[in-house]
């Protein structure tokens, strides 16, 4: 059985045009039961769960039998991906006499790439997001953790990595 989350509003704009024959293709496999936002959060609160994502999908896995499942975050892992390349590979409007300049001018910097797994002071493990113009490597930023560091602080881990699994406690 297929669940399809739907959304209340039906006059946005960037609603999917062929929906209604995504729906039509899936009953042709197995039975589609459309659950609304406002029935899973019922059912959520009805089995006093906390707001997650990973606790949404099981209510709306259940939400037809009403099944309880045991919760718990055992085991649990986060996955980010990073792709090489940007889709942006090109500014949008060309800079005078030079044309379209590069996006991401800075591909590298003292060995250090885009992707890369390092060390940050012998500390925190973070990914490379991207390389600043006045010489520092980029990280995602998380809240009592640099969100850049100079290259000669950081130590290389793995190189390139495009899928990052994070084990969460």
């Amino acid at each position: 059985m297929f669940h399809a989350k739907v959304s209340r509003n039906f006059s946005v704009k960037h609603k999917k045009v062929h929906q209604g024959q995504i729906y039509q293709t899936l009953e042709k496999v197995a039975p589609v039961f459309k659950v609304f936002g406002y029935q899973t959060a019922s059912f959520r609160k009805d089995l006093d769960l906390p707001k997650e994502h990973d606790v949404d999908a099981l209510c709306v896995a259940t939400l037809d039998k009403r099944t309880s499942i045991p919760y718990h975050r055992e085991n649990f892992y986060t996955i980010k991906f990073r792709p090489r390349q940007t889709r942006r590979r090109y500014h949008d409007l060309p800079q005078k006499g030079k044309g379209r300049v590069p996006y991401q001018v800075f591909a590298a910097l003292d060995g250090f790439r885009k992707g890369d797994i390092v060390r940050v002071k012998d500390k925190w493990t973070k990914q490379i997001n991207s390389i600043y113009s006045n010489g520092r490597l980029a990280f995602a930023r998380v809240k009592g953790e640099p969100g850049s560091a100079r290259p000669e602080d950081c130590q290389l881990l793995l190189r390139g990595q495009t899928v990052v699994w994070n084990y969460l406690t």
